[in-house]
């Protein structure tokens, strides 16, 4: 995700809880609890969010079929020599053998700054857990572009 602002503008808003809270609403979320925990070098970021499984595929809707809960925890590290941060990614969807785990970097991109996730979703579900992760990877991907898009309007004071 691209983002005309610098590293330091970038990671004043996403330690914004405002911030945090309209990607929850703009991904969708039928509720959220947000907590953004500063600490000395870097931030710690909750997000639980309950997010609708409306379209989900049939197979996904028998693991959570009243709505997915999930908690998000990125604990920010301090800035590199560059101003460049490294987040740990944490994704735990609550009632369910599923998870996501990764990095989340923030990096200069020409004049701006840009958003970079690595992570894997996994679902221990015996005998299906690759056609669940195949099914959902899709719909995982969908929430980051809603966040990307928030984060691209906050950038240029769409609040």
């Amino acid at each position: 995700m691209h983002n005309d602002i610098a590293l330091a503008e970038l990671f004043e808003m996403i330690c914004t809880q405002a911030y945090q809270e309209r990607k929850c609403v703009d991904a969708g979320a039928l509720s959220y609890s947000v907590s953004v925990t500063r600490t000395d070098e870097g931030a710690v970021i909750k997000a639980k969010r309950k997010m609708p499984t409306v379209g989900f595929p049939s197979l996904l809707r028998r693991f959570v079929p009243a709505g997915v809960v999930s908690t998000e925890t990125v604990s920010w590290g301090p800035a590199a020599a560059d101003g460049s941060r490294t987040g740990d990614l944490h994704v735990s969807f609550h009632g369910t053998p599923a998870s996501m785990n990764g990095t989340i970097r923030i990096v200069a991109d020409g004049a701006g700054s840009a958003v970079l996730v690595d992570a894997q979703f996994k679902a221990n579900v015996p005998l299906v857990g690759g056609k669940v992760e195949r099914i959902a990877a899709p719909i995982i991907l969908a929430v980051i572009d809603a966040e990307e898009a928030t984060g691209q309007a906050w950038a240029r004071g769409v609040r």
